[in-house]
């Protein structure tokens, strides 16, 4: 089995944006020594107590300090840029540092104010021409946008192979299948709609062509993006699962809460309506408990999919206790 991260980068308890920065350069080279195989970083906007504005930039510190696990802007939410530039900034890094760079492509909102600031044409409604913006992305990663494109005549650094290697997000069977046709990596999201997880991959696999983009793969690849809270019992792992379920949970209110910093133990409590406890089902969204219950549940999805690569995202803001965890991760999975 493989693990690899995904880093929301959450402020430490009294610290600033440019600690939580310097705590995830210190974290991707410890999980570089224990064998993860990929630090991503995700793409957030207007999240107080996350320093993620701009994955783009940060890949290159990351990169920088670390020389073996690969690093994932993961992803960019493509419905907010262009194309063209996506793919200058994403060959730049692919230049710098060869083979070790994913890009995962993805389209989100940042909640209304935040998309509106992110619109170049303030005024106009965005078009829905995400399909259209992945091939041309693509198309810029190898230099090989078809000859029906307007920007045909448009290289960038043509004198570098084609990369990085871009990954679809998907979190349903029908972005699952754009990444098969296409011929990309699949980074499968179990935690948006877990229980979608399973058919993702089997779309994905059932459409699956060898790519006839440079930048693309001939055979398929894929993982698992869960959100894993481990603890030396069940009731630790329990307890430390409560901020990241109280966020998610006003996250999803109509009015779309975002709070201002991780919420304790008790503010959680108070936002749950009492203690949440880890469920059964198959795919859940969290999952919770001790490393007994965590690995029987990744064999479980793994026996289901075939996926053998899990990206981890915990959401907590103790590096000390991220660090635990990974190191008892590493030592029970990693093969």
């Amino acid at each position: 089995m493989r693990l690899s991260i995904l880093d929301p980068l959450v402020l430490p308890k009294g610290g600033s944006s440019s600690h939580a920065l310097r705590t995830a350069i210190a974290m991707a080279q410890a999980v570089e020594t224990l064998g993860f195989t990929r630090y991503w970083i995700v793409e957030h906007h207007d999240v107080a107590f996350e320093a993620n504005p701009a994955p783009e930039v940060f890949a290159a510190a990351l990169a920088n300090a670390t020389s073996r696990i690969r690093i994932g802007v993961g992803g960019v939410l493509l419905n907010h840029y262009s194309p063209y530039k996506v793919a200058e900034a994403m060959r730049t890094l692919n230049a710098l540092f060869p083979g070790r760079i994913d890009v995962g492509i993805g389209r989100a909102t940042a909640g209304p104010v935040a998309d509106r600031a992110l619109q170049v044409l303030r005024g106009a409604a965005e078009p829905d021409d995400h399909g259209a913006r992945v091939e041309e992305l693509i198309g810029w990663l190898g230099n090989d946008l078809p000859e029906s494109s307007p920007f045909r005549d448009i290289k960038i650094m043509n004198d570098e192979p084609a990369g990085p290697l871009p990954w679809i997000l998907a979190a349903s069977e029908e972005s699952a299948a754009r990444a098969g046709s296409l011929g990309l990596g699949l980074a499968c999201s179990a935690f948006h709609k877990p229980e979608q997880a399973p058919h993702s991959a089997a779309g994905y696999k059932a459409s699956f062509q060898p790519s006839r983009y440079a930048a693309g793969l001939q055979a398929p690849q894929s993982f698992l993006a869960v959100r894993i809270i481990l603890g030396e019992t069940q009731d630790e792992a329990e307890r430390l699962a409560m901020p990241v379920r109280a966020v998610f949970r006003q996250r999803r209110k109509p009015e779309r809460i975002m709070v201002p910093q991780l919420p304790s133990l008790d503010e959680s409590i108070e936002i749950m309506g009492g203690m949440v406890r880890s469920d059964d089902t198959p795919w859940p969204m969290f999952i919770v408990g001790t490393l007994e219950r965590v690995k029987a549940t990744l064999a479980r999805m793994t026996e289901e999919t075939g996926i053998t690569e899990f990206m981890i995202q915990d959401f907590l803001d103790d590096p000390a206790l991220r660090l635990r965890n990974y190191e008892i991760l590493a030592r029970a999975l990693v093969s």
